[in-house]
């Protein structure tokens, strides 16, 4: 990593790249030319174990058959206008809203994009139509996207050092990891004056925000389950729904990201059911297509999205109608709706994830914390080692390969989030594989 935390550049950049649009992860010598089930395989035949789920997309892990049957599904229409309609996109428009309607209470409409950005940015369209171009709130060590709009309600400050104009009004409220948190009781647990504190944004004048009653008020909250680029931090859901309240007394309306979240990553559907809130918007991306192509989804409910609202031309994607990638959506959704015990499939990976992570903390005083919830495992270092962590578990010539998770936010803290179908052996061997590279750390260090 550089001073700045920045991802460091690879050694071998062909001189014909332009890297700025990739972030280089380990190992960065390999070349992939396979993947199968929660495998990846290199030009030499390595195996490597995916513990980071391809970005958190592959629930399904890496699966040709969905490819095969959402070809299948394409083929009598390859192709499409972005201005004609058809009977695909129309019935995956209604799986995805009815789902959403069913999970939120209450109904909506959908909205299609391309990759999560692209979803935010469609969402907070959705906003402007409905509350203006407010200040909109956001967590410290939120992520939701690098495009030129969505970079400034991302946390960190590299992803504006290259923004053409300076973007929304944002404001950032503090980083809700009760673990790190120095408000927090000495019992622990989240402090209620937190939130009790921030009840005063948009009620006394020096904390910044218009009053409820000001022409031009808070336009939205926009907020993550669990801040997944942020080190997979969960907010205390008390202090989620104090927040939630006091935004919409102040007329803003709650956006949710459920990009990482949605489709069970977490144990429930979506993430916004562990809170116990009701958003009025939801993002959803990653899970839809498995990874194969980029596509989003923006759900809001009645009648945010209404045509007299939200009217024909208000935004448009040449490909959010491809029938390619309405098909691969239309297959994931069935391959969802035959799992009928997806919860307690997640549990059985949860509880191995964490039998395994307690043994490598009980031995290590390099292992500061481990946190499982539903198909995501936080492992907390006593310091900034993620980095080389991650490459001792993917590089060691002697052992399989394992894939993990960190970013330059937390730069003490690796992740693991398995394909949701990982088996109990496949999660035993991500775990113990891990427990070599803390090894092999601590003999470095």
């Amino acid at each position: 990593m550089t001073a700045q935390g920045a991802p460091a550049p690879s050694r071998d950049i062909p001189p014909y790249l332009a890297a700025g649009d990739l972030v280089y992860r380990t190992p960065p010598d390999a070349r992939f030319v396979r993947g199968e089930g929660v495998r990846l395989y290199d030009t030499n035949g390595r195996p490597y174990l995916d513990a980071e789920a391809a970005n958190g997309t592959l629930s399904w892990g890496y699966d040709a058959s969905l490819l095969t049957e959402a070809c299948r599904r394409a083929l009598p229409m390859p192709a499409l206008p972005s201005f004609c309609e058809s009977e695909l996109r129309l019935r995956v428009v209604q799986r995805l809203a009815d789902r959403l309607s069913a999970a939120v209470g209450v109904p909506g409409r959908v909205a299609l994009e391309l990759g999560g950005a692209q979803g935010i940015e469609m969402a907070m369209r959705i906003v402007a139509a409905n509350r203006g171009g407010g200040p909109v709130l956001v967590f410290q060590g939120a992520y939701h996207g690098r495009s030129p709009f969505t970079a400034h309600l991302s946390a960190s400050a590299r992803y504006r050092s290259n923004q053409p104009w300076p973007g929304p009004q944002v404001v950032r409220l503090p980083y809700p990891d009760c673990r790190s948190c120095p408000h927090r009781p000495a019992a622990g647990g989240c402090n209620p004056a937190c939130a009790a504190g921030l009840e005063r944004l948009g009620t006394d004048d020096c904390f910044g925000l218009p009053t409820a009653d000001a022409p031009q008020g808070t336009a939205a909250f926009l907020l993550e389950p669990m801040l997944n680029v942020g080190g997979c931090v969960v907010p205390d859901p008390a202090h989620v729904r104090r927040l939630t309240d006091h935004v919409r007394s102040l007329g803003g309306l709650i956006v949710v990201d459920e990009i990482f979240t949605g489709l069970h990553r977490l144990g429930p559907e979506w993430g916004f059911q562990l809170h116990g809130i009701q958003p009025d918007i939801v993002v959803a991306s990653k899970a839809l297509t498995n990874g194969a192509l980029a596509f989003s989804c923006v759900w809001a409910r009645e009648p945010l999205a209404s045509p007299e609202v939200f009217p024909p031309g208000s935004h448009s994607s040449t490909f959010a109608g491809s029938p390619l990638g309405l098909a691969v959506v239309d297959t994931v959704l069935d391959r969802w709706d035959a799992w009928h015990d997806v919860e307690a499939s997640v549990g059985r990976l949860r509880d191995t994830l964490a039998k395994g992570l307690s043994r490598i903390a009980e031995s290590s005083e390099l292992v500061r914390a481990v946190d499982v919830l539903g198909g995501v495992a936080r492992v907390t270092l006593s310091g900034p080692y993620a980095t080389r962590l991650r490459a001792l578990a993917a590089e060691r010539p002697d052992r399989p390969g394992l894939l993990l998770a960190s970013t330059g936010m937390a730069p003490a803290t690796v992740v693991l989030h398995p394909p949701l179908v990982t088996s109990t052996e496949d999660a035993e061997e991500m775990t113990e594989l891990l427990g070599r590279a803390v090894d092999d750390l601590e003999r470095e260090l």
